[in-house]
């Protein structure tokens, strides 16, 4: 019979560090922070191999925790912290988004190398705006929906899931303020044709799309869009002429100015030479 930790399974905990309050103080302490728990603002957390999120009550005064690398499976006890800016939970064994309710002041979120299947639970975050998702399990555009309800949320990283699907770029699309977005290493990078340009000309808002996304490229997959290859062509040979009149404009202004600047010098050496002679 399996034992549930959360229910008195002591055989499966025995020799495992746990979040007692004592070690709390002392980790808190041992990086620099108080044994009065209200007076930290971050808890280094990581690499302990806690199973459980708990005996948090009193430190109401923390910006961040750094909880990655344990053996966490839930994302609990967490709700009271009201001025939690960054939470770090990557590489642990998390499987559902939840818990999170009550973090109104939740900026960063990273639940990055964990089991998750579906995205939920983030849209009581008003002021989340940077969250990375990379390395779960994500799959298709409704696993990821849930995202489109996060308001502020403007970087995001999807690298390294399971995600394909056209639907995929209208759903990251519906994130109005989305401004970053990773998303190599997933199968819609290649089983959808010009998914890059697609999802360039569906996001008006992104500046980011695993590389920069400079003006040329939007105006190259925007007269795409509209003409296909032979009017992204002509606008690509169009910023390229533009870029080389800019260019020939630079080079002439210098010469301009070394030209200048030679006569300047001309004239002071005529000059000092002549006050010389004088005297």
């Amino acid at each position: 019979m399996t034992l549930d930790p959360y229910a008195g399974g002591e055989e499966i905990m025995a020799g495992l560090p746990t979040m007692t309050k004592k070690e709390l103080s002392n980790v808190a302490i041992e990086h620099g922070g108080y044994s009065t728990p209200s007076l930290n603002d971050t808890l280094y957390l990581h690499f302990k191999g806690y199973r459980r999120i708990e005996n948090l009550e009193e430190y109401t005064g923390l910006k961040s925790i750094w909880l990655q690398s344990n053996g966490l499976t839930k994302i609990e006890n967490l709700n009271h912290l009201t001025e939690l800016r960054c939470l770090f939970l990557q590489s642990n064994c998390i499987t559902h988004v939840e818990g999170l309710d009550g973090l109104s002041s939740l900026v960063q979120l990273d639940l990055s190398e964990n089991n998750i299947r579906f995205v939920e639970g983030l849209s009581n975050l008003p002021q989340l705006t940077t969250l990375n998702l990379s390395k779960n399990a994500l799959s298709d555009a409704a696993s990821i929906n849930h995202l489109r309800d996060c308001k502020a949320l403007s970087s995001l990283d999807l690298s390294k899931n399971d995600i394909t699907g056209e639907d995929v770029i209208d759903c990251l699309a519906g994130i109005t303020k989305l401004a970053s977005l990773n998303i190599a290493g997933n199968p819609v990078m290649s089983k959808v044709a010009s998914f890059r340009k697609k999802m360039i000309v569906a996001s008006m808002s992104l500046r980011y799309l695993d590389r920069p996304i400079f003006e040329n490229e939007r105006a190259a997959a925007q007269a795409w869009s509209v003409g296909g290859i032979e009017a992204e062509t002509k606008v690509k040979e169009e910023w390229q002429e533009q870029q080389r009149s800019q260019q020939r404009r630079a080079t002439q202004e210098f010469r301009d100015w070394q030209a200048s600047v030679r006569i300047e010098s001309s004239y002071f050496d005529s000059y000092s030479y002549s006050l010389h002679k004088s005297y």
